[in-house]
């Protein structure tokens, strides 16, 4: 007995492209619709988005925190698309993320709240682990 998927084994010689298109596809999402909003929203955006950094007390501090969220979830995403530096910044967007989760735990948020940020958090630590293929930057200045 074949297995239920084997007459799409054929699909196997697009793996690589299948990981350009995970990427890109993630990539230019977090980009429109997460990190440009935060990058954009300026000083006060990014002190309130700070305030999700558990631990620290000082004003200042959120500003920092806030905007190296905003930069990771706008240039981070540009970078992970084009497959660049990619599993440093995979790393960056999975630790953003579970900060994210962390922050609507403590805040006392529905489960949903953070689901996304969790299930974002698995995508791109799980991405990490796979690389980002061929159709890389990576692979074409490093050959990896």
């Amino acid at each position: 007995m074949k297995f239920p998927d084997a007459h799409l084994t054929f699909l196997e010689k697009y793996k690589e492209a299948g990981l350009l298109f995970f990427r890109v596809g993630v990539g230019i999402d977090f980009l429109l619709l997460h990190g440009w909003n935060k990058l954009a929203g300026g000083p006060e955006r990014w002190a309130r988005l700070g305030t999700a950094m558990p631990g620290f007390d000082m004003e200042g501090i959120y500003l920092f925190w806030g905007l190296m969220a905003a930069l990771t979830e706008t240039l981070g995403a540009v970078l992970f698309a084009f497959g660049l530096l990619y599993r440093p910044v995979s790393a960056l967007l999975g630790i953003t993320m579970i900060v994210a989760v962390i922050a609507h735990v403590s805040e006392g948020d529905p489960w949903g709240a953070s689901s996304h940020a969790l299930k974002m958090a698995v995508v791109f630590f799980g991405l990490m682990m796979a690389g980002p293929g061929k159709y890389s930057l990576d692979h074409k200045l490093w050959k990896h």
